[in-house]
């Protein structure tokens, strides 16, 4: 399903009667109510449906992830870090009806820039909990699978680059003898010394291996040896020291012989989108509590099917999403976002989400919580489940605090072009909206907002619209279309402007550029909306309800306008000397003449921490800005 709901983002009908009621900050208490009944209504009914999901060998689909997005790179040898920029053009070339200088040039995304290596490495445990089974297996091997795939990432990233790995001393127990009290036994039947060796170092307390370098790749993971894992082993002459570790295809094929071993082929897909979550966890700090394993070996294993084996060839595009923390972060939190909201009721929609989901989150039903977010948004389902089955990890305990306030440690800065690879947009920045930009000669502050972002290089003063909001919800009300500045005020002639994904352009070390194009065609994101819940909020009158945590709504609406307020509307001078938006201490109105022109109002001076938080760019966003007049 797409997000969640929506009307088309530019409701402009009766606007001239209608304007003072909507820009009214803080919402009736008819509107709250309205609100959070719609938010209430459809997140019950999420939860009402997740109550009667079950896990299978289908639930997750990993490929989808695979479509739109980048591999990596082919030529790697020594890279120990990531860079490149995504490309937009339009659909079709918009046709203006005003000045014929408008211009639509292909749009560059801000240069991302991550590392693949750190120096410490992601703890994990056993947890005393066997969550996240299958209905069509007896086993639960996902601890297991979730340390193996934790190696083939890694070593897969070593191959790329040409470096090498070893073997460290193994702990896990190999040998003959049945496991003791508070052991678990995992028995490998008749395979390889090498098998043996190789599942010995991944059960091991540490690491089990390492890279021969200081520094270890993000998916290196090292298992705190809470539970002692006694490999059973029917030979009796020791393994040979000479054994190497296997490389990242040998790896898939000790797997997948595990996997078929004790039906586990199916969880093989979950216990990848575990592993694909280590370097968030990384960032977070948290340390990842595995689903307590239940083995029960099949009497007739059959040979080991395809599935792992096609997982695999798609790794290169897996790791891309997964190798940078925001990247998959920001994919994570767009199920909390609705476009139907605007940003002054953020905290009517995000009560009721906390009503339903904190019961979950305090009761570790994180299987639950995965169905809810699944069917909230599917494009992203495999990301959610591999992070909830990691277990009440910090992550987790983000999600509550978040969506009080609207904040948060966790790495969710909107990325258009993740968006874009995930199929899920995450800010009413990423919609093109509907209809004409004009109605009643009034342009809605969202549409204009995606006009000064899309063209923020026409003019000096734009720079600042480089960067996006910092909240998905969209900015309420509309403008004059006389209070618009000039250099965007050609474009709202313009048929409405949609941008379509052209691919991602490495950057490599020796300044040569790489451009991938995605695996399937994207399209915009017209049909998101139009099959988006059907919300529309009551005019009404009356007074704001006396009750109502407004904490959500006072960041969303401050985030949204302080955004805006180097370019502030005339008409919307109540909005940014509001509490909520609390630029009164920044803002020169200028003379009582000057106040009444039907021009924007600019800010005289802007304070050295505002020019910090609006134009710099965040950890990784390393894009030298373009000279004006440069296309974007």
């Amino acid at each position: 399903m797409s997000s969640s709901g929506s009307v088309p983002l530019t409701p402009i009908t009766s606007i001239d009667s209608a304007n003072a009621h909507l820009d009214k900050v803080v919402p009736t208490a008819g509107q709250s109510a309205s609100a959070s009944e719609f938010s209430r209504t459809h997140w019950q009914g999420l939860v009402e449906t997740a109550r009667s999901m079950s896990l299978s060998h289908d639930t997750l689909d990993l490929m989808g992830l695979a479509q739109h997005g980048p591999k990596m790179p082919d030529d790697m040898e020594g890279t120990t870090e990531l860079a490149g920029y995504a490309k937009w053009h339009p659909a079709e070339a918009p046709k203006p009806a005003g000045p014929s200088n408008v211009s639509h040039p292909v749009r560059l995304g801000i240069k991302r820039r991550w590392d693949l290596m750190k120096h410490d490495l992601t703890e994990c445990e056993v947890s005393d909990r066997s969550s996240f089974g299958f209905s069509d297996s007896e086993s639960n091997g996902l601890a297991i699978m979730f340390l193996a795939w934790s190696y083939i990432l890694s070593v897969f990233l070593l191959e790329e680059q040409k470096a090498s790995f070893v073997y460290e001393e193994a702990d896990a127990s190999s040998g003959p003898e049945l496991s003791a009290a508070g052991e678990f036994t995992v028995d490998l039947d008749d395979a390889s010394d090498e098998e043996y060796r190789w599942w010995s170092a991944l059960l091991s307390p540490g690491q089990g291996w390492k890279a021969s370098g200081a520094k270890q790749p993000v998916w290196a993971a090292k298992y705190t040896g809470n539970v002692k894992f006694s490999i059973k082993n029917p030979r009796t002459e020791p393994l040979s020291p000479d054994i190497v570790p296997p490389s990242s295809r040998q790896a898939v094929a000790f797997l997948g012989r595990f996997a078929a071993m004790y039906n586990l082929e199916g969880q093989a897909r979950l216990a990848l989108a575990m592993a694909l979550t280590i370097p968030l966890h990384d960032k977070m700090m948290s340390t990842i509590k595995l689903p307590k394993p239940h083995l029960v070996k099949l009497e007739d294993a059959p040979p080991p099917s395809s599935l792992i084996d096609k997982e695999f060839r798609l790794l290169s595009y897996y790791m891309v999403l997964s190798s940078n923390p925001t990247f998959i972060g920001s994919a994570l939190w767009s199920v909390f976002w609705e476009p139907a909201i605007e940003c002054n009721l953020a905290s009517s929609w995000c009560t009721p989400i906390i009503q339903e989901l904190q019961p979950l989150i305090e009761s570790e039903d994180l299987e639950t919580l995965g169905h809810v977010l699944a069917q909230r948004r599917p494009s992203v389902a495999p990301l959610w489940y591999g992070l909830l089955a990691c277990g009440t990890t910090d992550i987790v305990s983000a999600i509550v605090p978040f969506l009080e306030k609207l904040y948060t440690h966790v790495p969710t800065k909107f990325m258009p072009e993740v968006a874009v690879w995930t199929d899920s947009p995450q800010s009413f920045m990423d919609l093109p909206g509907s209809g004409p930009y004009v109605q009643g000669n009034k342009v809605s502050r969202a549409d204009l907002w995606r006009l000064r972002h899309e063209y923020w290089n026409a003019w000096k003063g734009g720079i600042h619209f480089r960067n996006l909001p910092s909240t998905p919800f969209c900015p309420f009300g509309a403008v004059d279309v006389e209070e618009v500045e000039l250099m965007v005020r050609g474009h709202l002639q313009c048929q409405r402007h949609e941008w379509v994904y052209s691919g991602f352009t490495w950057t490599m070390r020796n300044r040569i550029e790489l451009t991938h194009e995605p695996r399937v065609l994207t399209t915009s994101w017209k049909q998101f909306e139009a099959d988006s819940l059907d919300y529309t909020p009551p005019y009404g009158v009356g007074e704001p309800d006396p009750e109502m945590d407004y904490g959500a709504s006072k960041r969303a609406v401050g985030d949204m306008f302080r955004w805006a307020a180097t370019e502030m509307d005339p008409s919307g001078k109540h909005i940014y000397s509001h509490a909520w938006v609390e630029m009164d201490a920044h803002l020169s109105m200028g003379s009582e003449k000057k106040e009444k022109l039907k021009e924007p109002v600019r800010l005289s001076e802007l304070s050295l921490d505002r020019i910090k938080e609006w134009v710099v760019n965040s950890e990784g966003d390393v894009e030298q800005l373009p000279e004006f007049g440069e296309a974007s």
